[in-house]
């Protein structure tokens, strides 16, 4: 009887053994949910080439863009547990289960979480125009008469990072969706808005040549591209001491993927981006690297749903 537990104890090592050598042996496919060109974009490609040599696969990277990113976290969500389609998903996918009437998958439910790859605040900002120096300033003027405010677009962590600011500092503010940061960034360039959230890479040249101000940013902590301009929650103004918005990008697998698959993926990520080229590459277009365990990000998942849902339920957010 003993030798038959020890043969069979060492059958489910071999087995085990076996099944951590097999993966991958196949192309990983990685859906990023945008159209190509945005902050996903620009992480996830040297990533998977990082991937790619480490796993000895290639390493697809396929925009599948659509509904403010449910349609490719939908297809992801459906495939099969096995390690070789995954997720790159950011903070808008904790916000859209509570914007949208049918997402399309439930993030907490249909995928386990593998790591983060970066992090960036939100960089509050005003035209060269503006009498406004200071969050202070835009406060009192925000009581004084209506400001419109701009975002990327409805749901958006721009548009959540100024609903959050509004309701918090009692501002009186008209949101103007725009389709991209980029349009956004133009409309504040052009005076055409009061204020807006956008991401440090889209403003920082802007900010650099005076065309843009920057009043503060969303981290809790100073962010090293802006030295010199306050956090949101450093400024001690009345309802702003606790505000924190941070945008982050993370790497997702379908429910039920095998733990072992999971933490060789987990492995892979976190090793490309501790690469200190990499690192360089990606502070100098404002994103922090922050790999994470698998543990700590579903923490940040769980956090952020339970904060978003609160926001877009007492703002009536919802998804044009």
């Amino acid at each position: 009887m003993a030798r038959v537990c020890v043969a069979l104890l060492l059958a489910l090592c071999s087995c085990a053994l076996v099944h951590a050598q097999e993966f991958p042996t196949q192309p990983i496919r990685m859906v990023i949910p945008y159209a190509p060109g945005g902050g996903s974009d620009i992480l996830t490609r040297p990533v998977a080439q990082e991937m790619q040599e480490k796993l000895k696969q290639p390493i697809v990277v396929d925009n599948r863009g659509g509904a403010g990113g449910n349609i490719g976290a939908q297809q992801v969500a459906k495939a099969a547990p096995d390690g070789y389609t995954l997720l790159v998903a950011n903070n808008s996918h904790t916000i859209n289960p509570f914007i949208y009437k049918e997402p399309g998958y439930d993030l907490a439910a249909d995928f386990a979480p593998i790591s983060l790859l970066a992090t960036s605040p939100a960089v509050l900002v005003v035209p060269e125009a503006s009498p406004v120096r200071s969050m202070a300033d835009l406060i009192a003027l925000g009581k004084k008469k209506g400001l419109n405010f701009g975002s990327p677009g409805v749901g958006t962590p721009g548009h959540l990072a100024s609903v959050l600011f509004n309701k918090q500092a009692g501002v009186d503010a008209t949101h103007i969706a725009y389709k991209g940061t980029g349009p956004t960034t133009i409309a504040v360039l052009g005076n055409e808005i009061d204020y807006a959230f956008l991401t440090p890479a889209a403003v920082e040249p802007h900010v650099k040549s005076g065309k843009l101000r920057a009043l503060a940013v969303t981290s809790k902590e100073r962010f090293a591209a802006f030295p010199t301009v306050p956090t949101v929650a450093e400024s001690r103004l009345p309802g702003l001491a606790d505000y924190e918005v941070e945008i982050w990008w993370g790497v997702l697998a379908p429910a039920k993927t095998d733990e072992r698959t999971l933490n060789k993926l987990h492995a892979s990520i976190t090793e490309a981006v501790r690469d200190p080229k990499m690192q360089q590459r990606w502070l100098g277009q404002g994103m922090v690297p922050k790999p994470t365990s698998r543990a700590d990000f579903a923490a940040l998942i769980k956090a952020d749903l339970a904060k978003y849902q609160k926001v877009v339920k007492d703002n009536n957010i919802q998804a044009e």
